[in-house]
């Protein structure tokens, strides 16, 4: 399915598979904040559409409900990729618990989080 956000954010799916998905958001300038470091809001919406996809990929579809993330360390836009990981932890009959991770290029883990998305 279309999600003109997620183009808009430069958000690409790698990979999505029932209670998994893969992805990365492609770093740039407009992402930073005052500080020169990429905004909680994109790490947030790169764990959203990633963790999003984990859920939706049994064809059902989901709605964000909530969310809490901790954040590590900081990204600097010209660093290229931010990576994200997303397990699915629970899947019930109208409710999916996802967990997130953010990482830079090496691997370092610098957010994660869990997602909770509502069937619709």
């Amino acid at each position: 399915m279309e999600n003109k956000f997620s183009e808009f954010m430069e958000i690409v799916v790698t990979n999505a598979k029932p209670d998994y998905a893969e992805g990365y958001m492609v770093l740039r300038e407009e992402l930073a904040d005052e500080l020169g470091h990429v905004t909680g809001g994109a790490y947030n919406a790169l764990a959203d559409a990633i963790g999003g996809e984990a859920a939706r990929a049994t064809g059902d579809m989901y709605v964000t409900q909530g969310c809490s993330q901790q954040f590590y360390t900081s990204t600097e836009p010209k660093e290229g990729r931010l990576y994200a990981r997303a397990d699915v932890r629970h899947r019930g009959s109208r409710t999916c618990i996802v967990a997130v991770q953010l990482l830079h290029e090496d691997g370092e883990v610098v957010c994660d989080g869990q997602f909770s998305y509502s069937k619709i």
